[in-house]
C-alpha cells in the first residue's frame, strides 16, 4: 500500500483517514517489509463515506478494543505507556447534506464520547 509506505517514511505511528470509500468493515495487515501497519476500517454497503485507522506494528498489539459506530465514526482503545487512550476517526457530514444527517452524526458522536471514562 502506497499510503503505508508514506506513513513509514514520515514516521507516523497512528493515522486516521476519512472518506475512504471502502465497503463493509474489517481489519487488514500490510504484508511487505516496508509496510508494517494494521488497518482498521468501517464503511457501508455502498462505496460512500468510510473511516479508517492505521496503527503501526507493534503498537497494533496494544489495541484493547475497537468500536465501529457507523460509516462515519469509529474508535480504537489502545494502551500507550501504561495509559489507555481512545482514538477516534470521524467524518462529519459536509455542507449540502441534510440537517437530519448532520444531527444524527453529532448525536452519535457526543453519545459515544460520553461513554469514554475521563481517565482515558
Amino acid at each position: 500500500m502506497e499510503i503505508a509506505e508514506m506513513f513509514e517514511r514520515r514516521r507516523i505511528d497512528i493515522c486516521c483517514l476519512q472518506e475512504t470509500l471502502w465497503k463493509s468493515n474489517g481489519v487488514f495487515h500490510t504484508n511487505s517489509d516496508k509496510e508494517k501497519y494494521k488497518l482498521f476500517w468501517n464503511g457501508q454497503k455502498t462505496a460512500k463515506n468510510g473511516v479508517e485507522i492505521f496503527v503501526k506494528i507493534p503498537l497494533a498489539q496494544e489495541v484493547l478494543d475497537i468500536k465501529k459506530i457507523n460509516s462515519r465514526l469509529m474508535w480504537i482503545k489502545i494502551c500507550l505507556e501504561k495509559q489507555t487512550m481512545t482514538i477516534f476517526s470521524a467524518y462529519a457530514p459536509q455542507t449540502g447534506e441534510s440537517e437530519e444527517m448532520k444531527n444524527d452524526f453529532w448525536a452519535a458522536f457526543f453519545d459515544t464520547i460520553s461513554t469514554i471514562p475521563k481517565s482515558e
